[in-house]
């Protein structure tokens, strides 16, 4: 078992840059995935995600892009600071075709009849245009429209988005230049949020009140919601996606399980920032032909 540093400040890692975290945060699939790959220079997709509901505890198991390592990942609130890491090798990986599939073949856009069942059936909004849309990156919270780059998070607490009571009580706290807040936590129900981060991008520290939404991200469960929703359902397949959106001009990675019951491709498509050597994306990824998770990131 290896002990390394957690990186829990979310998209702080990308910038290379701290936030001022004070308080204690379940790192996200996304931190894991990217300190993992750091620590074994390889690429991961994360299979399966167990947080305790005190969020005092957390595991994931990650398989790496080329199907040769498997780890499970511990964390605990007690040491925030460390990931423990079980290794469990697959060479036998190697020696298959390689896993990485890009798809190139569209396949017809659901109906609109098809797209607006599939919205109320979870809770979603009909697609309105193209789901990838880098010059408007929107997302809504009980029907009121947030942008990414634009609105802060004093124009989402003043429009009354139920965000954690613990976690608003850091919306005074100071934001460094070039870097983002806390985590902030929008409840949809017991135990599920979407986890929305800020950014400060000008030459002095601001309150986090001042700063611009500059991600989001939320898990996507069966059971119908309809706090957060966005400009298209989240019933949406990868087909359908890339039928609407076209081709993604990153690699899609395809994972499959020996037994063929787990099956997941993270599709992404990215945009270069004018400001940080960084970049604007929109990821979906899916498991067994269901969205499972989706994120949003604006980087000016």
């Amino acid at each position: 078992m290896k002990k390394v540093m957690a990186l829990i400040l979310g998209a702080a890692m990308m910038f290379g840059i701290a936030a001022c975290a004070k308080k204690v945060e379940v790192p996200s699939k996304s931190d894991v995935k990217k300190a993992a790959a750091e620590e074994y220079d390889m690429d991961f997709k994360v299979e399966s995600e167990d947080i305790s509901k005190d969020e005092k505890e957390a595991e994931w198991v990650l398989i790496s892009k080329d199907g040769s390592l498997e780890l499970t990942v511990t964390w605990n609130a007690k040491n925030p600071d460390e990931f423990e890491y079980d290794e469990e090798e697959h060479p036998e990986a190697t020696e298959t075709e390689p896993v990485i599939e890009t798809v190139t073949e569209p396949v017809e856009t659901a109906t609109e009849t098809e797209a607006t069942t599939a919205a109320t059936t979870r809770g979603a909004s009909v697609i309105n245009g193209t789901i990838v849309n880098f010059d408007e990156m929107n997302f809504y919270v009980n029907g009121k429209k947030f942008t990414l780059g634009q609105s802060t998070l004093q124009d989402m607490i003043d429009a009354g988005v139920p965000f954690e009571s613990s976690d608003i009580e850091n919306a005074g706290n100071n934001v460094k230049s070039n870097s983002e807040s806390d985590t902030f936590r929008i409840v949809i129900d017991e135990y599920y949020y979407a986890r929305v981060y800020f950014m400060n991008d000008t030459e002095e520290g601001r309150p986090a009140s001042e700063c611009f939404v500059h991600e989001i991200s939320l898990t996507i469960k069966d059971e119908p919601q309809s706090v957060v929703t966005f400009d298209f359902p989240v019933t949406i397949t990868m087909d359908e996606l890339i039928a609407n959106s076209g081709d993604p001009n990153e690699d899609i990675f395809h994972y499959e399980s020996d037994d063929g019951t787990y099956i997941s491709d993270t599709v992404k498509y990215s945009k270069d920032s004018e400001k940080y050597y960084n970049k604007n994306c929109y990821q979906f990824e899916f498991v067994n032909g269901k969205l499972d998770s989706l994120y949003i990131t604006y980087i000016p």
